[in-house]
């Protein structure tokens, strides 16, 4: 998944980055209110970071105008703010949840988690399609019981895959997924990453595929 973290403390941000990185997502930082929306309006996120202090506008006029553009995206209000008024004000704008700055990196964490589920197929930390399952937290792939190695890019392609099972992902989408802004790759790391995914599910037997679509990208079935 990718996430947006707009946070003027540029130390805290980094930290914030570097640890939602270690658990197989993409993750770009916004400094400002500007930042946020010209980023947004470059790249899909799968969630929002937001703290209410910016220096250029306050936070709750950020989700203001994302929820006026019916933008569903999850937002998780991270602010130094902690009175009950501040609190109503974001989530009867449309933030999704709430946490207090100073807090403890995992519970950030486990709240992003909590904010990326898709309730059809969400149980608790799993991520599941037929009989292949993701544990979201502990980055764990299995098929039935048994547990399928994988590295932490192809887990990263394959959680993307199942929550987009049945629509055609493009290469340039799982890229923009995965990815953070910077990073360099081949060409064909998506092909090569993608060929390798499927060798392991078809030697597991699992009851998932991953078909190629040629000239257009992947579908997950």
């Amino acid at each position: 998944m990718r996430v947006l973290i707009t946070e003027d403390n540029q130390q805290l941000a980094t930290f914030i980055q570097q640890a939602i990185t270690q658990d197989g997502h993409a993750a770009d930082i916004a400094a400002t209110a500007a930042q946020n929306e010209q980023l947004m309006q470059s790249w899909q996120y799968d969630a929002l970071i937001l703290d209410l202090g910016l220096p250029d506008k306050d936070g709750l006029e950020v989700i203001r105008s994302i929820r006026k553009q019916q933008n569903a995206l999850p937002i998780l209000i991270l602010t130094a703010r902690g009175s009950v008024d501040d609190r109503i004000k974001g989530l009867d704008l449309g933030a999704d949840d709430y946490l207090n700055k100073p807090f403890a990196i995992d519970e950030l964490k486990a709240r992003l988690r909590a904010l990326l589920r898709r309730p059809s197929t969400y149980t608790g930390n799993l991520l599941s399609h037929n009989n292949l399952a993701i544990d979201t937290k502990a980055r764990r792939v299995t098929v039935g019981c048994e547990n399928l190695a994988m590295g932490k890019t192809e887990v990263a392609i394959l959680e993307y895959m199942i929550r987009n099972a049945g629509l055609t992902v493009g290469k340039d989408a799982l890229y923009d997924a995965i990815y953070a802004m910077g990073f360099e790759v081949t060409d064909n790391a998506i092909q090569v990453a993608v060929h390798r995914i499927r060798k392991k599910l078809e030697s597991s037997n699992a009851q998932t595929t991953i078909n190629t679509l040629r000239g257009i990208g992947y579908i997950l079935t």
